[in-house]
C-alpha cells in the first residue's frame, strides 16, 4: 500500500517489521512473500535508494538462513 502510494521509506519500514515478525518462521508462504518483496523493491535498488538496499540485503540473509 505504502509503495503504491510512493511511500519507498514508509514500505522499507514496514517490510523491516514484517521479517522482524517472521524471525524463526520458514514456510513457503514467508518465503514467497520475501521473493515477491524483493521484486517489488528491484527498480529502488536499481535507482541506489538506500532504504531498498539494505532491507533487499536483509531479505537475501532470511531466505539464505532458511
Amino acid at each position: 500500500m505504502h509503495l503504491r502510494r510512493g511511500g519507498i521509506e514508509q514500505a522499507c519500514a514496514t517490510w523491516h517489521r514484517a521479517i522482524d515478525h517472521m524471525d524463526g518462521v520458514r514456510s513457503v508462504r514467508t518465503r514467497k512473500a520475501v521473493h515477491r518483496m524483493r521484486g517489488d523493491l528491484a527498480r529502488f535498488r536499481a535507482r541506489g535508494l538506500r532504504c531498498a538496499a539494505e532491507l533487499d540485503e536483509r531479505a537475501r540473509d532470511f531466505l539464505v538462513g532458511g
